[in-house]
């Protein structure tokens, strides 16, 4: 049998919102108002080589061989609609949707999944407005440019007969109305927090297999099609504090809480947990586990599960790797990758150290344990930044990462870390394979999204940083790094409207993280960038300075000490903290380039003189 061709295109649709009540207004007049309606549409298919492919009463189905081409149309149609007097005098909403995929080329027209998804997508606008799928957005190569057009990121929802969320965007056209209720979808994707297991053993240094416990918990559930997670940082931040279930899902923005506890003995385990609704403080699951040690795995898939079916949310078991697939059997290996995790977390050069060596003792427990390996990559990629720019770390990052992906080819974590290695050794389209292998086995990781913005940003394509800047918050929304990167990306691409809304929104975020963690330096010193950016020089000098009297040599610390300086004119300060930074450390070329905060440095002898250090090395 011959198979019949795909294409790749854009899939437009559009329909007249509420037709059967415009047609009992218009009577006779509706037939005028159908018409009008669609040569406009058909006058901008002609104008941007649209292709149209079908009309049912009111419905308009068409493709487009770019997406721009497509988004262009549904801003010149939108216009007409808007603004002829045929049209508002007829009271006419017409709602369009946009979707960029793969269909089968029939006679008849395009067949396939894809184009079904379009038509939902339509249907989930209202009047007015127009919606785009997040293919869609991917595929918009080049700058799109049409006066100040924005796209709002609505967040995921389920389309009528779709299993899987869809990330849904408008399009936001100057002069129309924007304002609209959220998209007619089925409900939208619950929100879970999964806070650190009491530990119950009765020794504080016990403290690290609860957190672990919780952690990966939350790793198993953020692979889960349909549910959000609260990012670790952000639930663990919570740890140890005395607040109601309601307090802390208004603060991490989570309608259910999973708490827990665990008590590890001679060998066994006995594991409490519940899963609450944050709103009305009933429990939605609770269960207990009384196992072996060796059954520690299990327990945690059991939970995520119960998790899931307490949410209403269907666990796809081919899709959604279990707890125990991703670890050794070996618990003593396990236990050391746990240690090894909880320093490695606090990103210092002595704990990096600690961690370094805990993840060598889980190999030589078990010389198959993948994550164990991912581990001792990513500890000498951070020496190798950080500590000593000593060729033997970026081998040793390689050879682990490799190893790691040789143990566990399904492994996203490994082909970041894999990712990580390459961009460090500049083998730039090595590294977006394995970033890009990376969120195809975990398209939700949000180290895979955040390490392939710095990757562009390190190779000065400031458009794609910053769409995968703004890729990683979607996933990870309270984390501020991303955020206020993107803001400084947007600077250096001169859209100021862009840069200042994401840098207030990273403010934001980075002053309630400060509120729980007063000595949380990177918050302190990317939210001074982003003040200074914003121009409140007081504020972000005394954030500034308190980031340097925690941690007065921290390398990426006085970097970035280099950037807020420069971007207040004080160059004398901003030359001084950005020789330090290289000298503890920062040597990567491609950032002192790049980075638009340095560019009143540009012509200073002594900047030209570090670059050409750097150059040398």
């Amino acid at each position: 049998m011959n198979r019949l061709p795909k294409e790749a295109v854009t899939f437009f649709f559009a329909d007249i919102e509420d037709s059967t009540q415009l047609i009992k207004r218009l009577g006779e007049g509706y037939p005028y108002v159908l018409e009008k309606y669609h040569q406009t549409i058909r006058h901008t298919l002609d104008k941007l080589q649209g292709k149209e492919v079908d009309t049912a009463g009111d419905g308009f189905f068409a493709v487009f061989s770019s997406p721009a081409m497509a988004i262009h149309s549904a801003v010149m149609a939108q216009w007409a609609f808007y603004s002829q007097p045929w049209a508002r005098k007829a009271g006419l909403k017409v709602r369009i949707g946009i979707h960029s995929g793969e269909a089968v080329a029939a006679s008849t027209g395009y067949i396939g999944l894809e184009v079904h998804r379009a038509s939902r997508v339509c249907n989930a606008a209202h009047g007015g407005q127009v919606l785009l799928s997040q293919a869609t957005i991917q595929q918009l190569k080049e700058r799109f440019n049409e006066g100040s057009l924005t796209f709002e990121d609505l967040g995921e929802f389920i389309l009528r007969g779709f299993e899987q969320p869809e990330r849904l965007y408008q399009l936001d056209i100057p002069g129309i109305p924007s304002n609209f209720p959220p998209p007619r979808t089925e409900t939208p994707s619950p929100t879970v927090a999964v806070l650190p297991f009491a530990n119950l053993s009765g020794s504080p240094e016990q403290d690290y297999f609860g957190d672990g416990m919780a952690e990966e918990i939350i790793i198993a559930l953020n692979k889960v099609p349909g549910l959000r997670v609260v990012a670790r940082s952000s639930s663990f931040a919570f740890k140890g504090q005395n607040l109601n279930i309601r307090e802390l899902g208004e603060q991490l923005g989570a309608k259910a809480i999973l708490a827990g506890s665990v008590q590890k003995h001679d060998g066994h385990i006995r594991v409490l947990a519940e899963l609450v609704d944050s709103e009305t403080g009933y429990n939605l699951w609770a269960g207990k586990f009384e196992r072996e040690l060796s059954d520690l795995f299990a327990v945690q898939d059991e939970i995520a599960q119960n998790i899931a079916t307490a949410l209403k949310i269907k666990l796809i078991s081919k899709r959604v790797r279990n707890i125990k697939s991703r670890h050794s059997s070996d618990i003593q290996a396990y236990d050391r990758y746990l240690q090894g995790r909880q320093y490695f977390y606090q990103f210092s050069p002595e704990s990096i150290q600690k961690a370094l060596q805990l993840f060598r003792e889980a190999v030589k427990q078990d010389d198959s344990y993948a994550l164990a390996y991912c581990g001792l990559a990513n500890c000498f990629a951070y020496l190798f930044m950080y500590i000593d720019n000593a060729e033997e770390y970026l081998l040793a990052a390689g050879s682990a990462s490799r190893r790691a992906i040789e143990l566990d080819p399904l492994l996203s974590e490994a082909f970041v870390a894999y990712g990580h290695y390459l961009s460090l050794e500049n083998r730039f389209e090595e590294a977006e394979r394995a970033f890009q292998q990376a969120l195809e086995l975990d398209p939700k990781l949000f180290e895979a999204r955040y390490l392939f913005a710095r990757l562009f940003y390190a190779q000065g394509k400031l458009e794609k940083a910053a769409y995968w800047f703004e890729e990683a918050n979607r996933v990870r929304p309270e984390d501020y790094q991303s955020l206020l990167l993107a803001g400084h990306v947007y600077a250096g691409l001169g859209k100021k409207e862009k840069a200042m809304a994401a840098q207030q929104r990273g403010l934001d975020v980075a002053e309630s993280s400060l509120l729980l963690d007063p000595g949380d330096i990177r918050a302190l010193y990317l939210g001074a960038n982003g003040l200074a950016s914003m121009g409140e020089k007081g504020k972000a000098l005394e954030w500034l300075e308190r980031a340097l009297a925690l941690q007065p040599h921290d390398p990426m610390l006085l970097y970035n000490a280099g950037c807020v300086y420069a971007i207040l004119g004080m160059t004398t300060e901003a030359l001084s903290c950005l020789e330090q930074a290289y000298e503890e450390g920062i040597t990567q070329r491609g950032w002192y380039a790049n980075d638009s905060n340095l560019d009143s440095l540009r012509a200073h002898p002594r900047f030209q003189a570090l670059l050409g250090k750097m150059s040398s090395n």
